[in-house]
């Protein structure tokens, strides 16, 4: 597969990354850091198995910011709506699988606090990752994003499924 490093959309917009060559480190990253975590429940709960998703979930919960997908299904494609308020176009990325959507965001926030002693400056992080398995194969070179308002609009088309020809044989 093609990896496209950025997708240029409407506008003079930043472009949102895109990328079609599977998980980008960040998100790997991040995923091994749900992981950690979930394990630590696991072990905090009395390791007690069979719980794997619920503590997956709590991880992702406490560690990443969980904002709504929205889901939009046409003959030709897919429009997905994310919500990323807070997170400009540089922030985000969006890595594309044949049948799955990954989301990433990372923002890097400050804030300054006046006191009788002084300034305080507050340096705070807010990452987002959203995963969403798709019911269809989707072409991941075909994309387009575009950031509107704090909603992340994805429009990927379908991948095209090659059919056998079924041409008969003389006799």
């Amino acid at each position: 597969m093609q990896e496209r490093e950025m997708q240029k959309h409407r506008g003079s917009e930043a472009p949102i990354v895109i990328k079609s060559a599977g998980l980008s480190s960040d998100a790997k990253e991040m995923f091994d850091m749900i992981a950690k975590r979930a394990y630590e429940i696991f072990e905090s709960k009395g390791r007690r198995s069979g719980r794997d998703m619920e503590h997956w979930l709590q991880a992702e919960e406490e560690l990443f910011d969980r904002k709504p997908i929205n889901y939009k299904e046409s003959p030709d494609g897919v429009i997905l709506l994310a919500d990323v308020t807070g997170f400009s176009p540089k922030e985000l990325e969006v890595d594309l699988e044949p049948k799955r959507v990954t989301i990433i965001g990372k923002h890097q926030g400050q804030s300054e606090q006046s006191s009788t002693s002084g300034a305080v400056i507050e340096k705070r992080s807010t990452r987002l990752l959203r995963t969403l398995q798709l019911p269809v194969e989707i072409d991941t070179r075909r994309a387009t994003a575009r950031l509107n308002g704090g909603m992340l609009e994805l429009d990927v088309r379908k991948a095209m499924t090659v059919h056998a020809s079924s041409a008969s044989t003389p006799a």
